[in-house]
């Protein structure tokens, strides 16, 4: 898993209780400006959370979703009341009660990253970057199966699959399929 560009900030904000100017994707894919007061970051399944407070509501965002992030002179103080393993908990809940969908990662040539930015907006996020080879490994959140074997025929050529090994399995059978019905 890459670290954010912005950890170090991130990370800094948190340890001196210091507000933050950050433009943040959220799930939609829309790209917003915010004050932020950072609380803690979080490690759930591979994945970094910081827990910041945002007009007077704490929230949870995915850390690799920051599109940049400022430390600001300004520092905050804590609310007396908040706890965070009964605040995570709560948060843990509401993230199992959220439909799994279905995840996979792909290899995917650099001149397609631009296509999956649009056509999947916040529900990817990059894993590793092979630089000698160029191409790019993500990780997608897909609603289906079907979902990601359309994607992934529509990428013919510029994609490989890396997990799940059922997937790939699936895609070798629809691909002989294809053959079957063009002979």
């Amino acid at each position: 898993m890459l670290r954010s560009p912005f950890w170090e900030e991130i990370q800094r904000a948190v340890y001196e209780d210091r507000m933050i100017k950050a433009k943040y994707e959220n799930f939609d894919g829309e790209i917003g400006e915010r004050i932020l007061a950072p609380y803690s970051l979080v490690c759930k399944s591979s994945v970094w959370y910081l827990l910041a407070e945002h007009d007077g509501e704490l929230r949870t965002y995915r850390v690799n979703r920051f599109h940049s992030v400022r430390l600001l002179e300004g520092t905050f103080t804590r609310r007396p009341d908040f706890d965070l393993p009964t605040y995570w908990r709560a948060q843990a809940r509401n993230f199992d009660n959220l439909p799994s969908g279905y995840r996979c990662t792909l290899r995917i040539h650099p001149e397609r990253i631009l296509f999956i930015k649009t056509l999947m907006p916040g529900r990817w996020e990059l894993v590793a970057d092979e630089e000698d080879k160029g191409w790019k490994t993500i990780s997608l959140s897909m609603d289906s199966e079907l979902q990601a074997k359309m994607l992934i025929f529509g990428l013919v050529g510029d994609v490989e699959v890396v997990e799940p090994g059922e997937l790939k399995e699936a895609v070798a059978a629809q691909a002989r399929e294809v053959l079957k019905q063009l002979t």
